[in-house]
């Protein structure tokens, strides 16, 4: 049964000058499990939300959209609650309720249904959902994981035929990411309810698909079966880097060569198939280890021990972590582990209940007789990169910025940092109207008008494409080998810290439990590692990356 049809979609948003939809036409069944993918801006959120009128953003819309064969637009607002659901990427975007429970009861209400319905639909999912545990807790205190969770059980819970999903595992850590995705595909196979979900991280939602819609430019440019799309893909080199980790590997030796395009291994288990059926040999390499040597400390964390309320528990305890200069250390974990809190009591902006943090040689303290200087050699991006926007245009953020700075010549350090963050393209806009991936570039590229000389990330590829992800990392190696910038991230992106960090660390239960370089690191772990390691770790365990393994 057809869902959605969409036949000539066009939109563009209010006071733009281009079109961000154009003669979009697709169709979506009752069976579909669908991953859409793109660049940042590409239009794959203005796609999603074209789904549901509620979200309509404003601006011009030609073609027509149908649900269930009649026009969306005569959906009554009920009914579109009811038929066709929505999960935010941010988790805290869509809790409107004090506790778990009331969330889950909330939408019940709203469309008046009696109090006993509503005891019996919350009984029903908590138990297929397993949110026993946490029905009754505050959800301001949930980690980012248990909040998604209940953000999509408030979703269900309306029995939606269609459940639509804007990168909603964009903030979760690896194990709660496979934990959500595990979770849809039990509400698409036993719930039977069809699936949309944009994603930019395809490894753990591509073997679950029948279908992937590439999106270029407001243009679907490739749909189709999920390997027959990875194969076009391969066959365009701007869009390569889409393709997983595993079939990258096998796409690129030419291992499925003489195989259907049906047996292109998309998961671990399947790759190590292929490899013994094919009896496949490597030649173990010698791995270049980077390299961390004894320079001087940029940050030396003593002791550290912090907790939000008085008499509650540490989320930090009796911390110690030293960054030498040069150094890219990636800060690895479970939501909620303190990992972003920590990130904060090195900037000052949470007090330590106990020990001390120095950076750049100075204690916290003393760099408070100079917060001006502090705020120019150390930099820190939140995971909210909207908190640094002030003006109008991107344009005006930059040059305003650097006339703070002092810049002897802020418009064209505005332009060179524009085309470095590559988005010069989007300059004329307000930067809240652009993408997620984008104000993280936009807040980034703020940040390093200053040149500092040490930079704190939370998150820094959150909501970023493949490719423009790899051009972050490109653009902050070349500022440590150019400028000596070294750099702290907290990160979830077990690929990007193996490919760029030169440390990584493990933070547990509010402590340092590991830390080493890449290779060591993530050859020692089972489940925070990247998807090549744990396909090849019986052959090349020192491997942990792609490109590794194609040398």
């Amino acid at each position: 049964m057809e869902l959605i049809k969409t036949v000539g979609l066009n939109f563009e948003y209010a006071l733009a000058d281009h079109k961000s939809l154009n003669d979009v036409s697709l169709s979506v069944d009752s069976s579909d499990f669908i991953t859409v993918a793109g660049s940042s801006g590409s239009g794959k959120t203005t796609l999603l939300r074209q789904m549901k009128p509620e979200l309509w953003p404003v601006g011009k819309r030609t073609g027509e959209i149908y649900f269930e064969g009649q026009k969306i637009s005569k959906l009554s607002a009920a009914d579109s609650a009811q038929n066709i659901g929505m999960v935010f990427q941010s988790p805290d975007d869509q809790l409107v309720m004090d506790n778990v429970i009331q969330e889950l009861a909330f939408s019940l209400e709203n469309i008046g249904l009696p109090a006993s319905t509503i005891q019996k639909r919350i009984a029903e999912l908590v138990s297929f959902l397993g949110l026993q545990d946490i029905l009754y807790e505050n959800v301001q205190n949930l980690s980012g994981g248990q909040k998604q969770m209940v953000n999509l059980a408030a979703v269900l819970i309306l029995r939606p035929k269609l459940l639509l999903l804007d990168e909603p595992t964009a903030q979760l850590d690896p194990i709660a990411t496979k934990d959500f995705v595990s979770l849809l595909k039990r509400i698409h196979d036993e719930l039977g309810i069809a699936i949309v979900m944009n994603e930019h991280v395809l490894d753990d939602v591509l073997p679950l698909s029948n279908k992937l819609w590439i999106v270029k430019d407001g243009e679907l440019a490739y749909s189709g079966e999920v390997s027959s799309v990875l194969k076009q893909l391969w066959d365009e080199p701007t869009l390569r880097s889409f393709v997983p980790d595993v079939p990258y590997i096998f796409l690129n030796t030419g291992l499925t060569d003489k195989m259907p395009l049906k047996q292109l291994p998309l998961t671990v288990v399947a790759g190590r198939d292929v490899l013994q059926e094919t009896q496949t040999k490597f030649d173990e390499n010698l791995i270049q280890h980077a390299t961390h040597d004894d320079a001087d400390a940029v940050a030396k964390i003593s002791h550290i021990s912090f907790e939000y309320d008085k008499n509650g528990y540490y989320v930090l305890d009796d911390v110690n972590l030293t960054v030498h200069q040069n150094d890219w250390l990636a800060i690895i974990g479970k939501n909620g582990t303190g990992k972003t809190t920590l990130l904060k009591v090195m900037m000052g902006l949470l007090p330590a209940r106990r020990g001390s943090a120095k950076l750049l040689g100075k204690r916290l303290k003393s760099w408070e007789k100079d917060k001006d200087t502090f705020h120019k050699e150390v930099a820190y991006l939140s995971q909210t990169p909207s908190e640094y926007f002030s003006y109008d245009s991107i344009t005006e953020e930059y040059v305003e910025h650097g006339k703070q700075l002092g810049l002897d010549d802020p418009e064209d350090a505005a332009k060179r940092m524009l085309e470095e963050m590559t988005i010069s393209h989007i300059a004329g806009q307000n930067p809240h109207d652009a993408s997620g991936g984008e104000q993280q570039l936009i807040a980034l590229g703020l940040l390093l008008l200053s040149q500092p000389k040490l930079l704190l990330l939370d998150e820094p590829t959150k909501g970023l494409d493949p490719i423009r992800r790899m051009a972050l990392g490109r653009i902050l190696k070349n500022l440590q080998t150019d400028h000596g910038l070294t750099i702290i991230m907290v990160s979830h992106d077990m690929t990007f810290s193996a490919k760029f960090a030169n440390q990584c660390a493990l933070l547990f239960d509010g402590k340092v439990v590991s830390q080493d370089e890449p290779h060591k690191f993530f050859e020692e772990n089972f489940f925070y590692t990247t998807t090549i390691n744990r396909m090849l770790r019986y052959q090349l365990p020192d491997v942990i990356d792609r490109e590794e393994v194609i040398q």
